[in-house]
C-alpha cells in the first residue's frame, strides 16, 4: 500500500510520519524548496503520542510523487484545494483515491475540477470530517502529534463504478469511520462553528497581536452562546439533508473521549494550552468563513431556512477584513436543491 501527502504543514508532516511508523511507504509533496530539502536530508523527529525518528522522502515534483501511489491525502488548507486538484488533474493514473483531510466541501470541488476523469480512471474521491490529528510541526523537522481523535467520519462521492472507500485505508486510519455521504463530513466538521466567533469577537485584542489563552482567555458565556446557536443552524440545515449529526459539545466529547457537560467548560478543557492567533488573516477567518460558513448559509438560501447567525458573522467579518468571503467560498453556483441532494450518494465498505 502506497500513499502521497500533499501538503507539508502540521498536519501533512504527522500524517507523513504516522503512516511511516506502520511501514507504509509514503512520499511527500511540498511546494517549498527549502521545506523539501530539510525533511530529505533531516527526516523528521515525531514526538508527543509517538517517539521516533524517520526518514521522509519529500519532493517538490508533485507528479513524482503521486506516480503509482495508491493513495493521495490531500491536507492543503482549502483554499489551496482547487489549485492542487488542477495540478493533479493530469497525472492521475487508474484507480487512484484522493482523500481531503479534512472536507470543506473539497470532494465537491475536486469533482468539479476532474470532470469526466473521475468515471474514465475509476478515481475515489473522499474527504473527512476533520483532522485525526491535534499535530504542531516546526521549522527544523520535529513535528507533535498531541491528541488523537475518534469517530472522525470519512465519505465519497459516488460514482457508477464506486460507492466505497478502500477497507485497506480505512485500516491504516482506524480512527476514520464511514458517512454516509459528503453532506456528513463537511456539516460535521466542527471547526468552522467554533473558531470564527471566539475570533471576531476577540478582534481587537488579536489585531494587537495580544498574546493569550484563546480558549483559556478568549471565550465568555456570550461567546459559547453565540456558538451554539451558530451550531443550531448548521444542524437545521442537516436535518433537512437528512445529515447524521451531533451537537458540537457531543461531537467534541466524542472526538476526545471526554465528558463535558458543558461547552464552556469544554473548550478550555480540551486545549488549555492554545495561543490565539496573533493576526485576523488567519485560517480562523480566511478558510473557516469561506469553506466552512458560506456554505451552510448557501444551503439555507437555496432551501428556504434563514441562518442569521451564520450570515451576521460572514459579513461582519467581510467588512471588517475588506474581503468578500461569500464570493470567495463554495456558494454551489449553478446548483439546484436537487443537484446538490444528488451530490450525497453512500458510503459503504468495499
Amino acid at each position: 500500500m502506497s500513499f502521497a501527502v500533499i501538503g507539508a504543514g502540521n498536519t501533512g508532516q504527522a500524517i507523513a510520519c504516522y503512516l511511516t511508523l506502520q511501514g507504509k511507504k509514503v512520499k511527500l509533496y511540498s511546494g517549498c524548496p527549502k521545506k523539501v530539502e530539510v525533511l530529505s536530508h533531516r527526516g523528521l523527529e515525531l514526538k508527543g503520542m509517538y517517539s521516533a525518528r524517520l526518514s521522509i522522502e519529500a519532493s517538490i515534483n508533485i507528479e513524482e510523487v503521486i506516480k503509482d501511489a495508491e493513495f493521495i491525502i490531500i491536507t492543503t488548507t482549502s483554499f489551496g484545494h482547487k489549485p492542487i486538484f488542477k495540478q493533479l488533474k493530469p497525472f492521475l493514473q487508474s484507480n487512484q483515491t484522493i482523500a481531503i483531510f479534512p472536507g470543506y466541501w473539497g470532494a465537491v470541488e475536486c469533482k468539479e475540477i476532474l470532470g469526466p476523469i473521475i468515471d474514465e480512471k475509476n478515481i475515489t474521491i473522499a474527504e473527512t470530517s476533520a483532522m485525526p490529528f491535534v499535530s504542531k510541526a516546526d521549522n527544523v523537522g520535529t513535528v507533535y502529534i498531541n491528541k488523537i481523535k475518534n469517530n472522525v467520519q470519512i465519505s465519497v462521492m459516488p460514482t457508477p463504478m464506486n460507492l466505497s472507500i478502500s477497507k485497506t485505508f480505512l485500516e491504516a486510519f482506524p480512527q476514520l469511520i464511514p458517512a454516509n455521504n459528503i453532506f456528513e463530513t463537511s456539516l460535521n466538521n466542527t471547526n468552522v462553528v467554533i473558531h470564527t466567533p471566539i475570533t471576531l469577537f476577540n478582534a481587537s485584542r488579536i489585531d494587537a497581536s495580544e498574546e493569550f489563552k484563546f480558549y483559556g482567555h478568549g471565550v465568555s458565556p456570550l461567546t459559547v452562546t453565540y456558538i451554539e446557536k451558530l451550531d443550531k443552524e448548521r444542524k437545521d440545515i442537516a436535518d433537512l439533508f437528512k445529515v447524521q449529526t451531533k451537537d458540537i459539545l457531543t461531537i467534541l466529547n466524542e472526538f476526545y473521549g471526554t465528558n463535558y457537560s458543558s461547552l464552556y467548560d469544554a473548550l478550555p478543557g480540551l486545549f488549555p494550552d492554545a495561543m490565539a492567533p496573533t493576526t485576523l488573516n488567519q485560517r480562523y477567518i480566511t478558510e473557516d468563513i469561506p469553506y466552512g460558513l458560506v456554505p451552510i448559509s448557501e444551503l439555507g438560501r437555496k432551501v428556504g431556512i434563514k441562518t442569521p447567525y451564520t450570515d451576521s458573522i460572514i459579513e461582519t467579518a467581510s467588512l471588517l477584513i475588506n474581503r468578500d468571503f461569500r464570493t470567495e467560498g463554495v456558494n454551489f453556483n449553478g446548483i439546484t436543491k436537487e443537484g446538490i441532494a444528488s451530490l450525497g450518494g453512500l458510503t459503504q465498505y468495499s
